[in-house]
């Protein structure tokens, strides 16, 4: 399936179900292979407490320029997504909730002048976290951003 809004384009593996959103002219990106809550916030409280042992999630969530955010600067000085994901860098600690069974990481960066935060949640012991970690780098991969219109 691909997802084509806002300037963002992805293209989800089968079993994935994922959604393109904006809240004023800031666009996020859900995605993950179980059934995502239809009404969420931009990391996917809803979701992620929905998430089954071996679930994963994906946010891509945009931030407006403005109040001393600046693209390419600070937090967002990074210009691309850390791929391949480094198993490492999950934790409960990155977590915006953390539950129980959960790992997660958060990575800011600037993609066409854009700034974003990517927010991942792995559910499950480390062979199942090893397993995401293909898939939901292999989405990752195919993540295209223009710049915004």
């Amino acid at each position: 399936m691909i997802l084509d809004a806002r300037g963002i384009r992805v293209e989800l593996p089968q079993g994935w179900s994922g959604r393109l959103f904006a809240r004023g002219r800031a666009a996020t990106l859900h995605a993950g292979d179980f059934t995502l809550a239809l009404q969420d916030g931009e990391f996917g409280t809803a979701s992620t407490a929905a998430m089954h042992p071996g679930a994963a999630f994906l946010a891509l969530t945009e931030y407006e320029p403005g109040g001393g955010l600046k693209p390419h600067i600070g937090l967002f000085a990074s210009r691309r997504l850390p791929l391949p994901l480094d198993p490492t860098s999950f934790s409960s600690n990155g977590l915006a909730h953390p539950r129980p069974g959960q790992q997660g990481m958060q990575h800011f960066f600037t993609s066409a002048g854009r700034p974003f935060c990517l927010y991942v949640v792995l559910a499950g012991g480390r062979s199942h976290r090893r397993r995401q970690l293909g898939t939901v780098n292999h989405v990752l991969r195919s993540v295209k951003i223009d710049q915004r219109r």
